[in-house]
């Protein structure tokens, strides 16, 4: 199906065909990021994401993390530093 040959407009312009819309999800007033390589003179365009697309992302991102360990949420600087201390490790104080 692709690569496809492509004309430029008199203005500039390309048509994306709607194959290839379809197959990104591209939607009227969707927005692309163009990324340009000069040395291989070519040009990518890239579906930027939305902003529902990236929250679900940081979303799904943040439920990977480990859970702080409760008892290590209310601790003061002297605290950590006798942690830091009792396994072995060196403070700057």
């Amino acid at each position: 199906m692709y690569p496809r040959t492509l004309t430029l407009s008199s203005v500039g312009q390309i048509t994306i065909p709607r194959s290839a819309r379809e197959l990104l999800g591209l939607e009227k007033g969707a927005k692309l990021n163009l990324e340009i390589d000069q040395e291989k003179k070519t040009i990518i365009l890239k579906r930027q994401k939305t902003h529902e697309e990236i929250f679900a992302e940081l979303e799904a991102f943040h439920k990977t993390l480990p859970k702080p360990d409760p008892k290590l949420q209310h601790m003061t600087v002297n605290e950590m530093y006798d942690l830091v201390e009792d396994a072995g490790g060196e403070t700057w104080v």
